[in-house]
């Protein structure tokens, strides 16, 4: 999936990509600068019209897609083994008999695009996913997963975000008569379908999204590709779009202010993020935004506040304190790098990489009780369905 760097400016796409606090903020009509941004105007040197608007078909099927969908499973009975026959087909090789789907970072499409092209980010996978497996008769969601962020310490504590999506297959549940009493039974559990199974973590927060957020989600990601290849108009008219499916997520308006910051149109710039801030008062990316922003106007005031915001998140968050802790490590000091994972590990008790160092580092100072405990853990996070 792709992934956000903020040089220059942090562009937030949910490709192979924080969990967000959000609440409902209504337009207000003195607000000029947002709503000149959202009419258009600055861009199109007009308002735009409805009819120019994308309107793509997410969840469609084609023929061939049915017939696929119907081959891979035609001998499958259990609903469980459906949907893993349905994801294995789709990611085997043509030369195995299956439709070769390879992962591609660089496009958001529609289900019925990469299924096509035989190329998909996590996004467009799980759309072509969802849509075959309904088909099927399953029921199957876009399941929303807030990856942890990183940071790169080599390049100037380069902050990385990705945003990520996969499909959830839920598995029917078991009834058992009021007369009859079940003893030692259990649901089939639900079913998590990635592109990159690798990388997904079953501990990572994770959400079944609407229809309306998916194609915001979309409208969002296909815009900001269309503005990096210089395509301005469609650029906005899918940002547009995606913002008329759901006001709501605040990295929505992030990737729509530094559309508008692209096209230094910075009094609009500035007010989008403000407005997806008021959505998310935590959004992490929209604070650097600004205050780089800021920097680029000469506002030292308002860039050290949003730089001193910036600072206050990164050292409270558990991953910064895994990436310092194994700067530590490298220096040679594993007390200090130690410490740092306690702390990582009270904030975030399910990532199984804070275990696994603290687990070397207590091995290296003989302590061999602690050690065991830390691999313990890793064992039990490790275990995780399909």
């Amino acid at each position: 999936m792709k992934l956000s760097l903020f040089a220059p400016v942090l562009l937030v796409l949910l490709l192979s990509a924080c969990s967000s606090v959000v609440q409902k903020t209504p337009f207000l009509a003195d607000k000029g600068p947002l709503v000149q941004a959202l009419s258009g105007e600055l861009i199109l040197g007009r308002g735009y019209k409805a009819e120019e608007l994308p309107d793509m078909d997410l969840f469609g099927v084609t023929p061939e897609m049915k017939a696929f969908a119907e081959s891979v499973t035609t001998h499958v009975r259990l609903q469980d083994s459906k949907a893993e026959a349905l994801h294995l087909a789709l990611m085997t090789s043509t030369n195995a008999g299956g439709r070769g789907v390879t992962y591609s970072a660089y496009y958001t499409n529609t289900g019925i695009e990469a299924f096509e092209q035989r190329q998909a980010n996590c996004l467009s996978y799980t759309l072509m996913y969802v849509a075959m497996a309904r088909h099927l008769g399953l029921k199957a969601e876009v399941n929303e997963v807030m990856l942890p962020p990183t940071w790169d310490m080599r390049a100037g504590d380069t902050y990385l975000l990705m945003r990520h999506v996969n499909a959830k297959v839920f598995m029917p549940r078991k009834r058992s008569l009021p007369w009859v009493r079940m003893m030692e039974t259990a649901d089939v559990g639900d079913i998590v379908v990635d592109l990159e199974m690798r990388r997904f973590k079953a501990h990572y927060k994770q959400r079944v999204i609407g229809k309306d957020l998916v194609a915001a989600q979309f409208y969002s990601n296909r815009g900001m590709e269309l503005a990096a290849e210089g395509k301005t108009t469609e650029a906005f008219l899918y940002l547009r779009k995606a913002l008329l499916m759901s006001e709501e997520p605040s990295y929505i308006w992030s990737n729509f202010g530094s559309f508008y910051r692209r096209h230094k149109f910075y009094t609009e710039a500035e007010a989008i993020y403000l407005h997806g801030l008021a959505i998310n008062p935590r959004d992490y990316t929209i604070m650097h935004n600004l205050a780089g922003m800021y920097q680029e106007l000469g506002n030292v005031e308002k860039h050290q506040e949003y730089q001193k915001r910036v600072r206050l998140y990164r050292n409270a968050n558990p991953y910064y304190m895994f990436k310092r802790a194994e700067e530590w490590v490298a220096k040679g000091d594993d007390d200090k790098a130690l410490s740092l994972l306690k702390k990582a590990i009270k904030k975030e008790k399910g990532e199984q990489r804070f275990y696994r160092l603290a687990a070397e580092i207590y091995e290296r100072k003989g302590d061999t009780g602690n050690a065991e405990q830390m691999r313990d853990k890793v064992y039990q996070l490790s275990t995780i369905r399909f």
